[in-house]
């Protein structure tokens, strides 16, 4: 009877771990509904393939003058390239007045791009690596003239896309994680409601049933990969997703002394632009320029 008792509760935790690893694991696609035009006047659409072979699209703006350097907007998870936590439209603006030609695109599983699930910087990586590709490629200049910008899963992303394109340019990394795991255990009993104990079984449903490798999503590992290159990290002190610790720990493993990290007090997750706008444009205008020059 003891066995059966046993079997009965193994089914029924295996059970509740693969229906919250589906759950959670789902994009929550959104309609685009910010028009391009909150950027510029004038833009191209674009469509771009990435390793593994989704589709992802986009918005291509071209620098009015100067036009020496490009970045790429990266966004956090159940967003789009237009709308996302650090408001890309204002940011966009500014760049391509700076003379940045300016990628911003949906990762895959939101907006108009293919793909249903999410990994936490897995998959995502491939996105940003296509992405930073896309960029090089239409305004014609190295990656190493290409920045990236990215907040929270998108930052985690592209700090996992340094694997793929470990010369893309400066890094400025909003609410970046320094792995996934750490995020899953600090996050999972609160966002599904169930107790920790079920984390791990989720974490291993995901990675069985649904190819999600959370173990395999280490950015600061990428970090510490990469001693010559320095970035901007952005962490606010009361974010409850993305806890201070993380940012804290990625500048420690960064080996480059132009590495900075701004602590920003009292806010929440990627809440430093919303809370700090003039202060978060000076950060990351004066760290690209710094990096690429004026």
């Amino acid at each position: 009877m003891g066995v059966v008792v046993i079997a009965v509760l193994l089914v029924a935790y295996v059970g509740i771990c693969y229906r919250y690893a589906d759950t959670l694991s789902r994009v929550k696609r959104h309609a685009i509904e910010k028009p391009p035009t909150l950027v510029a006047p004038t833009h191209e659409d674009v469509s771009f393939t990435t390793s593994d072979g989704l589709v992802l699209k986009g918005w291509w703006f071209t620098a009015p003058r100067f036009r020496d350097r490009a970045v790429v907007f990266v966004h956090g998870k159940d967003q789009d390239r237009i709308d996302s936590s650090f408001d890309p439209a204002p940011n966009a603006r500014l760049l391509l007045g700076d003379g940045y030609d300016v990628l911003l695109f949906d990762l895959r599983g939101h907006g108009e791009s293919q793909g249903l699930r999410w990994g936490l910087g897995k998959g995502e990586a491939l996105d940003v690596a296509a992405a930073v590709d896309l960029a090089a490629r239409k305004a014609a200049l190295p990656r190493s003239r290409v920045a990236l910008i990215a907040e929270s899963m998108g930052a985690g992303s592209a700090l996992m896309a340094l694997g793929q394109v470990p010369d893309v340019g400066p890094m400025v990394l909003d609410s970046a994680y320094e792995t996934a795991r750490a995020v899953v255990d600090e996050d999972a009993p609160a966002i599904s409601g169930l107790p920790a104990f079920f984390t791990p079984g989720m974490v291993l449903m995901a990675r069985l049933a649904f190819g999600i490798d959370i173990d395999g999503v280490r950015p600061i590992d990428e970090v510490r990969a990469q001693p010559q290159r320095a970035f901007l990290l952005i962490q606010c002190t009361a974010d409850t997703t993305v806890r201070e610790h993380h940012g804290v720990d990625l500048k420690a493993a960064s080996a480059d002394p132009q590495t900075q990290l701004w602590l920003v007090p009292g806010c929440e997750h990627v809440k430093a632009y919303p809370t700090h706008p003039a202060e978060w444009d000076a950060h990351v205008t004066s760290f690209l320029e710094g990096q690429l020059g004026p």
